[in-house]
């Protein structure tokens, strides 16, 4: 496996330890009736906010850099084009990522009963400030650099969440994730399974985290918010578009050495890379009047798209529809 790879999945580690962290922190309390955002601060409650949020960019920071960077050499810092790994899958990952680390945090924000206005700068800022830290490191690692394309995605999930929140104080459009198993782990080839459980693992947590093939990633829109709000639409129904892409068994190509009695040779898989895109719905229970024991519904589903029947539409087969697609 290449530094790169590595380092990559490493960040996706942090990245949804911060955004599973900054989503609980105020659906914790939820539980106990202290969610509701009051009208002035909160000192235990900014307290709170700001005890967390310094421990988990303290501790992902280190992590980072005892875990990876401090065992490799330095470089001076470098740009580094990684535009053509894993058909972009990574890429759209950093916006998702991203999107849902700003818009959570700025949930914390408005929790500790901060003005919106200020809460939304200052959750932006971190956000940004905490990704593009990640970034530098990457610029002064041997094999590795600055990834334009990842700041540029980063950039793009946090001005989403920023301009909505500045226009309607919500977020009718939301950067969502699903995944459903791609197995490629289970192959009956032996050689590529074998490839596929080294990169992606063998247990279902590895794998969605880190099987790009098994993941899709979702913009989807609250028509009824972006209408005008009117009485004949639906509000708990979003329209959903999702890309995805399979049959990927390394970065860039599924070739790669393999190794047989100290003699290397490349491997040449037959399997083909596709690229998908998918049209569907959503669920949207941000506008649906749930039960007290079922409000944890909410953020479970503001991270993760609904299933749904949807149409795809990829590079190999032409348009196909799926009855039921997560």
């Amino acid at each position: 496996m290449s530094l790169s790879i590595s380092i990559k999945r490493f960040k996706g580690y942090a990245l949804l330890l911060l955004v599973w962290s900054t989503f609980l922190l105020p659906r914790t309390v939820e539980a106990q009736n202290w969610l509701a955002y009051p009208d002035t601060l909160s000192k235990p409650r900014v307290r709170a906010a700001v005890i967390s949020e310094s421990v988990i960019t303290v501790s992902t920071l280190t992590g980072l850099y005892f875990a990876w960077y401090s065992q490799f050499d330095q470089q001076p810092f470098r740009i580094f084009n990684d535009w053509e790994g894993w058909l972009q899958m990574d890429k759209t990952g950093h916006a998702v990522s991203t999107y849902q680390i700003a818009s959570n945090i700025q949930r914390i924000h408005l929790w500790t009963g901060m003005k919106p206005k200020a809460a939304r700068w200052l959750s932006s800022g971190l956000s940004f400030g905490y990704l593009a830290t990640v970034e530098v490191m990457d610029g002064f690692s041997q094999g590795w650099g600055f990834s334009l394309y990842d700041f540029g995605f980063n950039t793009a999930g946090i001005a989403l969440f920023h301009v909505q929140d500045a226009a309607w104080g919500a977020q009718p459009v939301k950067l969502k994730f699903s995944f459903s198993p791609s197995g490629l782990t289970r192959s009956s080839n032996p050689i590529e399974a074998q490839r596929a459980q080294n990169l992606y693992g063998t247990s279902i947590f590895e794998q969605w985290l880190k099987d790009y093939n098994g993941q899709t990633h979702w913009a989807s829109a609250n028509l009824w918010m972006l209408t005008g709000k009117p009485d004949w639409m639906p509000k708990w129904i979003d329209f959903s578009v999702g890309y995805s892409a399979d049959g990927m068994l390394g970065a860039e190509s599924n070739s790669w050495l393999i190794e047989d009695d100290g003699v290397e040779t490349l491997y040449t898989s037959n399997l083909s890379r596709q690229r998908q895109l998918l049209l569907s719905f959503d669920l949207n229970l941000d506008h649906v009047d749930l039960p007290k024991g079922l409000v944890w519904l909410r953020p479970v589903a503001s991270f993760f798209k609904f299933p749904f029947p949807a149409l795809e539409l990829n590079n190999k087969t032409g348009v196909g529809f799926r009855p039921f697609y997560f």
